[in-house]
């Protein structure tokens, strides 16, 4: 089991294993920035409380966000654990004239001809990680992963926990400014929001350029963060993925609410799930059967629930 995981952990393309260093390397700079530079800095070198609680909600931090970074990464998210049926089941979706043939491909059980297997419904081949992805989100890039029905949780908890770490150092990095100039003018504006040029124009010293580039990273990624989880967040409201708000595939049931759509895609303890990746949270169904929302007659189209 061991070594599947860390098997699970090295990407298929060589490639997304550059994305996937620049990212461990953000964390550890960030890290040691705040540890060694910034807190000795506003606290004088002095082991207050304060300090002690920083170090204890910063330590919570790291272990969320490398925590679900890491069962993120090693959750094996094909339908390699699943048992395939070898005949095709028959068509539950069928297409209309309004309707295109990729909706009828996609909602339906259909044969995978790189894998040479049959796939269940919302299942995708993935040509980086060359295999099937139960309920396929999206690749990452970033984390060289699929992301689909069994690690979705994770890989959230992962951008919310990031952009609560990235939030938390911004406030930092204000005190630190206020600490090490004492006010807040143009300069330390400009040094903070275009450090090379600030650099360039020789506003900053060498070592002023990596505080203030360190500073206005954060500020930049926390937002791409924090713009990436709304995305998700949207998606979830409207129980679809990636693929399917691409394609405009509609045919899901988004008709229920937001706690049911929680509970789809982060289990049914997903009120608790911010606080421990370690927190088993059963999801609800097997990835391979659905609610659709839309059945069409030969007299007039209706809605109901159905389950595929």
């Amino acid at each position: 089991m061991v070594s599947r995981k860390i098997k699970l952990l090295i990407p298929k393309e060589r490639g997304e294993i550059i994305p996937i260093v620049f990212v461990l390397a953000l964390i550890t700079i960030y890290v040691t920035f705040e540890l060694y530079v910034i807190l000795p800095a506003i606290y004088n070198n002095i082991f207050t409380y304060k300090e002690v609680c920083h170090l204890i909600f910063g330590l919570y931090i790291i272990y969320n966000l490398v925590g679900n970074l890491f069962i993120c990464m090693a959750t094996d998210t094909s339908i390699d654990t699943i048992i395939c049926p070898v005949l095709l089941p028959p068509p539950t979706v069928t297409t209309t004239n309004t309707q295109q043939d990729m909706i009828f491909q996609y909602c339906n059980w259909h044969y995978c001809y790189q894998c040479e297997v049959n796939v269940p419904p919302r299942s995708q081949h993935c040509h980086l990680c060359k295999k099937c992805i139960l309920k396929r989100d999206h690749h990452c890039s970033f984390l060289g992963r699929c992301i689909g029905f069994r690690n979705i949780r994770y890989y959230m908890c992962f951008l919310i926990w990031t952009w609560i770490g990235l939030f938390y150092c911004n406030i930092l990095h204000v005190d630190y400014t206020y600490e090490l100039v004492g006010t807040f003018s143009w300069r330390v504006i400009v040094a903070c929001l275009f450090p090379f040029g600030a650099w360039l124009f020789r506003l900053l010293d060498h070592f002023s350029l990596f505080l203030s580039f360190i500073c206005s990273t954060s500020i930049v990624l926390s937002l791409y963060i924090l713009f990436l989880i709304i995305q998700q967040i949207y998606l979830i409201i409207n129980g679809q993925t990636w693929h399917e708000y691409g394609k405009n595939i509609q045919i899901y049931s988004n008709q229920k609410n937001l706690q049911a759509n929680l509970e789809i895609i982060f289990g049914k303890r997903w009120f608790f799930i911010l606080f421990s990746p370690l927190i088993s949270s059963p999801l609800i169904g097997d990835g391979m059967s659905f609610d659709i929302k839309m059945t069409e007659t030969a007299d007039a189209r209706y809605f109901q629930t159905k389950r595929i």
